[in-house]
């Protein structure tokens, strides 16, 4: 079950309009759904119930497709028919499992990443960067695991997202990360994470049902597609096999390019040398890393981060590349 997020008192959000009369409010540790002019609601104490009764809402709802508020606004179906073409010319074709890792990414990246998580993370923090790369891997995960073709329940994913209760590859829940990284005396991590999680919870099911209606009109298979406009370098998109192979030579390399600002430090040979023990091997390096960094242990993980595993180079190489030092293609002269 999924619960919402306990607090001491009452957490004030506005209420989420849903389905032009359907509303969503929080009190304390109680979901409550509003009908039409407030003349019925009903209460759901945990995600799971909620998702049930929204469920039954949009089962009546008649869906108009949405328009622009405002000239100076994009129109919804102009932005849904632009991140579908986008996808298509950014990366060609992909096949269904692919585009749904990547979709995933893009979701975790909005509802996860890009969030008050974010904020946990910053500046002097227990979440350190290798942390970091995990629990965004097992999100996306997560997130993959509850993406089809055949169906979606956008709700449930936004609401599984933000989940207190949901355990990451540290073992601690969403909640627990939330407090260890909260601290009243730091202007930056002095915000309460149950209130904050409470509102990325407000986020999460707006978002949902915004999916909803979008697949409405435009279709699943669209609507997954604008999700795509981009990728974020992560475990899940289609560079991520790339980004691995690279990491991995220059891992058995010491003059490999991706080094260049690294190896003239003092600490670079000690470290380079010095693996730890789960990635000391390099096939199994190779394995894990492919098979996802939240299968790396923290160690692992934050010497792939201290190695700039995000900063690998993820071009083709198609016209070679100053940066990994491969020549310039050149061009046989006309006869």
């Amino acid at each position: 079950m999924i619960r919402p997020v306990v607090t001491d008192s009452a957490i004030e959000c506005d209420a989420v309009v849903l389905w032009g009369d359907v509303y969503v409010s929080w009190d304390h540790d109680m979901y409550t759904i509003e009908g039409p002019d407030g003349s019925e609601y009903s209460e759901a104490g945990s995600a799971a119930e909620l998702i049930e009764i929204l469920d039954e809402c949009a089962g009546d709802y008649e869906y108009v497709p949405e328009g622009s508020d405002s000239h100076t606004r994009p129109n919804p179906r102009a932005l849904m028919r632009y991140g579908a073409q986008e996808c298509a010319d950014r990366f060609g074709h992909l096949d269904d499992d692919a585009l749904l890792w990547l979709a995933a990414t893009r979701i975790t990246l909005a509802l996860w990443r890009n969030t008050s998580v974010e904020n946990w993370h910053a500046g002097k923090s227990p979440l350190h960067d290798g942390t970091m790369m995990r629990i965004n891997a097992a999100t996306t995960r997560t997130v993959r695991s509850m993406l089809s073709f055949d169906h979606v329940n956008w709700i449930a994913v936004g609401l599984v997202i933000v989940n207190p209760s949901r355990v990451l590859p540290t073992g601690q829940s969403v909640l627990e990360l939330g407090l260890a990284c909260h601290n009243p005396d730091d202007p930056a991590h002095e915000a309460d994470p149950r209130e904050e999680l409470a509102e990325m919870a407000q986020a999460a099911i707006s978002w949902g049902r915004r999916c909803c209606l979008h697949e409405k009109e435009f279709g699943l298979r669209t609507l997954i597609e604008s999700f795509c406009v981009s990728n974020n370098g992560w475990f899940g998109d289609p560079s991520w096999g790339r980004i691995v192979d690279r990491f991995l030579t220059a891992v058995d390399d010491r003059e490999n390019a991706h080094w260049r600002m690294r190896r003239t430090q003092p600490w670079f040979d000690e470290w380079f040398t010095n693996r730890p023990a789960d990635i000391a091997d390099t096939t199994e390096f190779r394995r894990l890393l492919q098979a996802g960094p939240d299968l790396l242990s923290e160690e692992a993980a934050e010497w792939c981060v201290e190695g700039a595993i995000g900063y690998v180079c993820q071009d083709d190489h198609a016209n070679g590349c100053p940066r990994c030092g491969i020549p310039l293609a050149t061009e046989s002269p006309s006869e």
